[in-house]
């Protein structure tokens, strides 16, 4: 018997399909008939998934997004708090080729966000979810102690997710620092969060 695929797992490989165009072409020259015939279908069947191409380019994105959140659920169950912070933080950093794609995709889709309000409004959406994300950092490590006194974890969080951008941009755009010198970095900020006045958070 012929496999059945259900709907959201055909989703998927379309928007799979979708990638791999932008990877090879960018996001600008996107169309219905290009991305069927990527996904070895018809343009029919991909119109009985996706009702035109904007539904097709917002799900593409958002996709990206919720394989990310997928991630971050896997490292709930590490104990030690700063292990903890640079896990889910590293998540949002093109450490290697899976994470390298989709941000690569990710900066296409946003490219084309002023001409597609629905990816202008996921990109804001995934903006302020690694705006909380980092908020949230910040309080689960104040939370164990490991914030030094009087820092405002308000305007941490806006420096924490400047820090993880600016890191995934070097990452994907150049090959001066290495996924292992990223690590450290974010690592050594996390832990020089603990350090106020000279005195070390016990």
């Amino acid at each position: 018997m012929p496999k059945l695929i259900d709907r959201d797992e055909r989703r998927a490989e379309i928007a799979e399909a979708l990638w791999r165009i932008v990877l090879r072409e960018g996001a600008s020259g996107i169309s219905v008939r290009e991305v069927a015939a990527e996904a070895d279908i018809s343009v029919g069947s991909l119109r009985h998934v996706f009702a035109d191409k904007e539904e097709l380019l917002e799900f593409s994105m958002r996709l990206i997004y919720e394989r990310v959140e997928l991630r971050l659920r896997r490292h709930e169950r590490i104990r030690n708090p700063l292990r903890w912070a640079e896990a889910v933080l590293s998540e949002a950093l093109p450490l290697d080729d899976e994470r390298r794609v989709e941000m690569h995709v990710n900066m296409a889709m946003i490219s084309e966000s002023v001409a597609h309000p629905g990816l202008a409004t996921a990109a804001r959406e995934a903006h302020d979810g690694l705006r909380s994300l980092c908020r949230t950092v910040l309080s689960v490590l104040d939370e164990h102690g490991l914030i030094g006194s009087g820092r405002d974890l308000d305007s941490q969080a806006i420096a924490l997710h400047a820090l993880v951008d600016g890191l995934a941009m070097h990452l994907l755009l150049a090959d001066t620092d290495s996924p292992a010198r990223v690590r450290r970095v974010l690592g050594d900020y996390l832990t020089g969060l603990a350090v106020e006045s000279g005195e070390m958070s016990q």
